[in-house]
């Protein structure tokens, strides 16, 4: 459920992203976006067993077992590149752009990130990777 604090930022993030595109302030393009981005809170929202297919084309991977199913995201296709040195050794780690430590790039390759199928709910080690896989989802 998207209150009126995620409904602005959205309309901000839409704004922008025109801005960015059309070259012209993002302000004039705040009214427009805004609609926009109520028209998506509003929209009724389909459970994520009625969506696997569309999120198995998104990149996840789905794993079954006993009772339990889940859609499973590596962090490389959530903003995670990796650049290693010929011993296999994280020579660079970026997160979505941004230079982070080989280390924390390690942990992030190998951390778990999937969702629950029958709650819908995103779980992960990180939370920068739970907000990632939400947003590529569209769960949030």
């Amino acid at each position: 459920m998207m209150n009126r604090k995620n409904v602005m930022k959205r309309a901000w993030e839409i704004a922008k992203a025109a801005s960015a595109k059309y070259g012209y302030s993002a302000r004039s393009f705040f009214v427009m976006s805004l609609k926009m981005a109520w028209a998506e809170a509003k929209a009724p929202k389909k459970p994520v067993s009625e969506r696997i297919e569309e999120l198995e084309e998104l990149g996840f991977k789905r794993w079954q077992k006993g009772n339990m199913d889940r859609l499973y995201i590596n962090a490389n296709m959530i903003g995670l590149t990796l650049i290693y040195y010929k011993t296999g050794n994280v020579k660079e780690a970026y997160w979505n752009g941004d230079r982070i430590s080989n280390c924390c790039g390690n942990r992030y390759k190998y951390a778990k990130t999937f969702i629950d199928v029958k709650t819908g709910i995103v779980y992960s080690d990180y939370p920068e990777l739970k907000e990632a896989a939400e947003k590529l989802a569209k769960i949030a």
